[in-house]
């Protein structure tokens, strides 16, 4: 065996190690590092189109927690989900790709709005207001993305990559959920401001 094999052979099973041992914790973390890739590509678009002059990192680092705090209960409810359904046949699958866009997604959903609602320091009526106003199409959207992506993954995956994989195809749906979060509301206000000129 070359020696490239043999350092390539060592990485892949410290890294299969290190993911067996600390499961949980790297799939936290890829939760909310590909959030924070998903604002920071949304916030070159604003840049490029000319709607924020320069990157909002606590906006980025208020997209980390979430993330963290989403990567972690995905972690606990796919793990809960595989073991009450672990078989791979049409119909299982189906049950828990209804059973994931019925449970875990609307809590996804409400965990990102109402989360980030609170460190953004907005009052309980103003969260209401931007659930009500972004949730169905979010849930929209995910269930374009996840429902697909979901079969591949119930269907051919190991359970304790799931997440992981969830994480690598959430990378464009992460960019929207910080467009709806943040470029929606900012192109809303530039069209009030522009009605109110028009009206002046």
């Amino acid at each position: 065996m070359s020696a490239r094999r043999r350092i390539c052979a060592v990485m892949t099973r410290t890294a299969v190690y290190a993911f067996d041992k600390y499961h949980f914790t790297i799939n936290a973390f890829s939760g909310s590092a590909i959030m924070c890739v998903g604002d920071i590509a949304q916030q070159n678009v604003e840049r490029y189109h000319g709607l924020s002059e320069g990157y909002d990192w606590s906006r980025t680092a208020r997209i980390a927690v979430i993330g963290s705090i989403l990567g972690s209960v995905q972690h606990i409810f796919y793990r809960s989900l595989d073991n009450r359904y672990p078989a791979r046949d049409a119909f299982t699958i189906a049950k828990k790709i209804f059973i994931d866009q019925t449970v875990c997604t609307p809590l996804n959903i409400a965990v990102f709005i109402y989360g980030l609602g609170f460190l953004e320091k907005k009052t309980l009526a103003k969260i209401n207001e931007e659930f009500k106003d972004k949730c169905a199409m979010i849930f929209l959207v995910d269930c374009a993305v996840f429902v697909p992506t979901q079969y591949i993954n119930f269907k051919f995956l190991d359970p304790k990559y799931r997440l992981l994989f969830t994480n690598m195809v959430s990378i464009m749906y992460d960019t929207f959920l910080s467009y709806i979060k943040y470029t929606h509301d900012i192109l809303k206000l530039m069209e009030r401001q522009n009605n109110n000129n028009n009206k002046n």
